[in-house]
This record gives structure tokens, C-alpha cells and sequence, in this order.
């Protein structure tokens, strides 16, 4: 809100300047696509506590309904901006991979087909970020709503806890016969990845006892994979206060909070967190997730110009022992590959892995500049190492799915990049196109 000045005359005649008796609501584009953020995870784990199909068909129609107005400025948007076109061309790949797909008879066709146009709607949160944030103060807006949504997931990780030792059931909670637990919250552990976004923000605002709180969450969904995206954030964020030469009190208290993740990961706190990550390669869980990228390797090398179609793997892939030996768990562990680069090139093909990865090193070089932005503010930068982090760090699971709540976080935290990377790169105080 803006304040206006008001001059109003005391009852001793004087006259005297008010500022607080009157306000104008500013309400800024990258606000409405925040509170966009904000509610497709609420509809989302609405979805997965209750199974309301209606939460979850909500869920697509506003975003279809929010990104229609924007598809012709953000095509237009290409020229300037390579992510852009390396986001197009990854979809338009995996689409014609699933045209030849239907065209050889696959047995899921048009179920595939569904899931390839619902994930390019759950994508869309990307163009719909990237067309309303066209100034400097929407870019910052929006990475402010990033942070209070990331905070709220760390918060329902709590609160899932809490409320199942009171007895009332909040979301996922997985408890073990050694007494151990793992807690996620309505998202399930999707929340995982998510939770480390306030952790990295706290980092980059040098508050080491908000990063604590975060960390915590971390620990309780138990998550390899999102610690090593955390790991890779935090060593971004090293590297950037090393290129910087920074100094001073924020980069002392930003080394004050990693020491205290290192104190806390080294306590009995984090004891189920270490035994995940001391657990022994033939663990079951750790089989099915090698074997799954093994037997999707062996896919493409079947498959390597167009793929088997949009999450075809599971139906295409050879049999293997765990088809026999765990059934039932062999079917959902290996439904997907558990890697998105190995996943991808199965869905399309090298063509359409090539152009994921495209997108993926212009959105880490996009990270990088609006890490450098001379205007980006301490919420920008956090989100800014989180995205470097879950895109190096996360290599144990897909994002590039419908219902992912950390790919629609992703993909929201690479349309911010591109639009800070151009301010960075052109000083302008707005971005056209």
C-alpha cells in the first residue's frame, strides 16, 4: 500500500502533514500470480488428504484460464529469452514423440497423451510468472511469495507431526517398528524438496535460527535426495560470497548457519536422516531406484530417436527379477525411472532430453545472473540457490510431471530467473516481451 499525504488543521489552528490517514492498494501483477503459487498447493494436497477429484480438476482449469492471456506475448518473448524456446522445444519433442507413439499402437495412448497436456498445464506456471513479473519490484514481489509459500510447507511438516501425536491425521505420516518416522504432510514427500527453499532464503538473509527451524523440517521427512539439493545450494551459496569477496555480518552469520546444520545433522536429532543416508546400496528402496535407471538406459538405447511416448516406460520397459520377486512393489517403483534426464529420454527420445537440458543449463546460468542482480533482494537470491540446488542435487526423482508440486516451484523459480538475468544483463527497470 502507498501512503498519501494529507494536511488536515489542528483545533489550534495549525496545519499539519498526515501520512497514515489514507492508503491506496497497489495490487501487482506478480501478485496475482503469487497467490497462484500459493493455491495450487493448497488445492493439490486437498486433493491427496481427501481424493476430491474436484480440487484437482480446479487446479488445471485456473491455470489454463490464467495462461491463455499470455501465450501470445510469451511466444513473442522467445527471440530475446533462450529458455523460453528450450521450454517449447522440450514440449513440442515429447509431443511428437507421443503422435508416433499413437501412431505404433501403444497400448496407453491416449491416457499418455492426457498426462503429457495436464503436465503442460501444471508447466504453465512458468509463462504465467514470467508475463506478469515485466518489472524489477514484480520480480522481488514474487520471490517475497515464494518465501511465505515454501514456509508454509515447512510449516505443514510440523504441523503433520504434531497433530498425529495428538491423534488427529494431518497428511503422511510413515511410522516404522523401530519407532522412527518419517512425516510429510498433505503434499506427501513432494514437500521434501520444497521445505529446503525458506532454509536456502534464511541462508541468503543470514538468519541462522530460521535456517534451523527449516533444516528440522528436512529432517523429519527423512529426504536423501533433498539434502543433497540442499548440499548443492549451500555450496552455491559458498561460491557466490567467495566470488563476491563478501564481508561483513551477513556472510558471518550465513557461515554461522551452515555451521548449525553441521552441529544439528552430527546430533541424535538426526538420527533417521543418517541411517537413510548410511543405508546400504541393497536396500530395496535404493534397488528399485537403480534398476530403474539402469532398465530405462537400456530403453533409449531400444528407443533413442523418438522414445516410447509420454510416461510410456513403464509399459514399454523389459521384465525384470523384481517383476517376480516384489510385485506389488515393483509396480510402483518402477513405474517412472528415477531420474528426469533418463525419464525424459524415454518419453521423447535424445531430442527431447537435449532440449531439457538445454533448459535446464540457460535456467542455471539465468540463476546465477539474478544471484548477481545488483537489486535482487535477499528472497530473490535464496530462491535463486534453491533452484540451482534441486536441479543439480535432485537426480533420485522426476519433477517433470502433473501434480509435482516441487516441478511447479521449479518451473516458477526459472520464469523469476529469466526475467531477473535480463534486468541484470540490461539494467532496465522493465523487461518488454
Amino acid at each position: 500500500m502507498n501512503a498519501i499525504a494529507v494536511r488536515i488543521q489542528d483545533a489550534g489552528g495549525g496545519v499539519v502533514e498526515r501520512r497514515s490517514l489514507w492508503h491506496r492498494r497497489v495490487v501487482d501483477p506478480a501478485d496475482l500470480a503469487g497467490l497462484l503459487l500459493c493455491v495450487v498447493p493448497l488445492l493439490l494436497g486437498t486433493f491427496f488428504v481427501t481424493g476430491i477429484r474436484a480440487a484437482e480438476t480446479a487446479i488445471y482449469a485456473i491455470c489454463t484460464l490464467a495462461v491463455l492471456p499470455h501465450l501470445a506475448p510469451f511466444i513473442a518473448s522467445m527471440r530475446r529469452h533462450g529458455a523460453n524456446r528450450a521450454l517449447l522445444a522440450t514440449f513440442l519433442a515429447l509431443g511428437v514423440a507421443m503422435l508416433a507413439a499413437a501412431q505404433q499402437g501403444a497400448p496407453n495412448a491416449a491416457l499418455q497423451s492426457k498426462a503429457l497436456a495436464a503436465t503442460a498445464v501444471w508447466a504453465s506456471i512458468y509463462i504465467i510468472t514470467f508475463s506478469m513479473a515485466r518489472s524489477a519490484p514484480s520480480v522481488l514481489r514474487f520471490a517475497a511469495w515464494m518465501r511465505i509459500c515454501g514456509a508454509a510447507m515447512s510449516a505443514s511438516v510440523y504441523l503433520c507431526v504434531v497433530l498425529h501425536f495428538a491423534g488427529v491425521p494431518f497428511g503422511e505420516f510413515m511410522q516404522f517398528r523401530d519407532g522412527s518416522f518419517r512425516a510429510f504432510g498433505p503434499l506427501g514427500d513432494q514437500v521434501s524438496f520444497i521445505v529446503i527453499l525458506p532454509a536456502l532464503v534464511a541462508l541468503a538473509e543470514a538468519r541462522p535460527a530460521a535456517f534451523a527451524i527449516h533444516f528440522g523440517a528436512l529432517l523429519l521427512t527423512a529426504t536423501r535426495g533433498a539434502l543433497l539439493a540442499l548440499v548443492a545450494g549451500v555450496i552455491a551459496y559458498l561460491v557466490m560470497i567467495a566470488v563476491r569477496h563478501a564481508r561483513g555480518r551477513g556472510a558471518a552469520w550465513g557461515l554461522v548457519s551452515i555451521g548449525v546444520a553441521v552441529l544439528i545433522m552430527a546430533s541424535p536429532a538426526a538420527t533417521n536422516l543418517r541411517d537413510r543416508i548410511t543405508t546400504s546400496p541393497t536396500d530395496q528402496d535404493y534397488s528399485f531406484r537403480w534398476t530403474a535407471i539402469t532398465t530405462g538406459l537400456k530403453l533409449v538405447a531400444e528407443h533413442p530417436l523418438l522414445g516410447v511416448g509420454f510416461n510410456g516406460f513403464g509399459d514399454r520397459r523389459r521384465a525384470v527379477a523384481e517383476d517376480w520377486l516384489a510385485t506389488a512393489a515393483s509396480e510402483n517403483g518402477l513405474a517412472r525411472t528415477a531420474n528426469q534426464y533418463v525419464q525424459t529420454a524415454t518419453d521423447g527420445g535424445l531430442l527431447a532430453v537435449f532440449a531439457l537440458l538445454l533448459f535446464v543449463g540457460l535456467t542455471l546460468r539465468n540463476a546465477w545472473r539474478a544471484i548477481g542482480w545488483r537489486e535482487a533482494s535477499a528472497a530473490l537470491v535464496g530462491t535463486q540457490l534453491w533452484l540451482v540446488g534441486v536441479l543439480i542435487g535432485n537426480q533420485g526423482a522426476p519433477w517433470l510431471l502433473s501434480d509435482a508440486a516441487s516441478g511447479f516451484f521449479i518451473f516458477a523459480a526459472a520464469a523469476i530467473a529469466a526475467r531477473a538475468a535480463a534486468f541484470g544483463r540490461r539494467g532496465d527497470d522493465a523487461v518488454h516481451g
